[in-house]
């Protein structure tokens, strides 16, 4: 079975014979779009980018984490900027007997990129193209606007001349936090809201492993088929 790339490795194969800082950027955005779906793994928000490839599977903020690590490799100017937003964007993306713990406010994060001298905010890289599709025939046929982990209006293309979103929205901010260069530090600030009874879901995903993330991604992949 053949190692998964780094990421070095998957930059010099995504971009190759790119030259052009606009399709450098779009071709390793579509590339975390969809070779990292959206889930979960045992590592959370604490996933380092080169796991991230190797299992799949990512969230939000590592899935934000990897791109950023891509761009930058690719010798783009990025950074993960956070903000919390209210949960309601999980609901039923998250089976009910786990959601109900989740806290109220959560903290997301998206891409901020510079392509050819301009800054752009983008986490259209974070809901893979058939889970999308499924949550909007669901969130259509239910007559809601917010859930499965996107909104109504949600897209996840992203042409490298402008903003995009797939889940965030300036309606939804309920606090900015800005640029975060130390993760770790971040992470201990009373600031991060993805905590559960005082305990960091990093911390609680480690315990439960993989195997225990597994029957969450297994929910998800139930919205992509439809």
């Amino acid at each position: 079975m053949a190692a998964t790339p780094t990421v070095e490795e998957t930059v010099g194969h995504v971009v190759a014979g790119a030259t052009a800082e606009c399709d450098k950027a779009i071709a390793l955005h579509d590339y975390v779009r969809e070779s990292v779906k959206f889930g979960f793994n045992k590592y959370f928000d604490a996933a380092p980018p080169d796991y991230v490839l190797a299992c799949g599977y990512g969230h939000c903020n590592p899935k934000s984490r990897l791109l950023v690590a891509l761009f930058r490799t690719a010798g783009l100017e990025s950074y993960q900027h956070f903000v919390v937003i209210p949960k309601d964007i999980l609901k039923r993306a998250i089976p009910a007997s786990r959601y109900w713990m989740i806290p109220a406010e959560l903290s997301h994060s998206y891409v901020e990129v510079k392509v050819q001298g301009r800054w752009y905010a983008i986490d259209s890289h974070i809901v893979d193209t058939p889970l999308l599709q499924g949550a909007l025939d669901r969130l259509a046929r239910e007559g809601r606007s917010l859930g499965y982990g996107v909104r109504i209006d949600s897209i996840n293309t992203w042409d490298g001349q402008s903003d995009a979103f797939s889940q965030f929205d300036e309606d939804l901010v309920i606090e900015d936090h800005g640029r975060v260069k130390d993760l770790e530090a971040y992470f201990r600030d009373k600031r991060y809201r993805n905590r559960v009874l005082g305990l960091p879901f990093n911390t609680m995903f480690k315990l439960m492993g993989e195997v225990g993330v597994a029957p969450m991604n297994a929910h998800i992949d139930k919205i992509r088929q439809g």
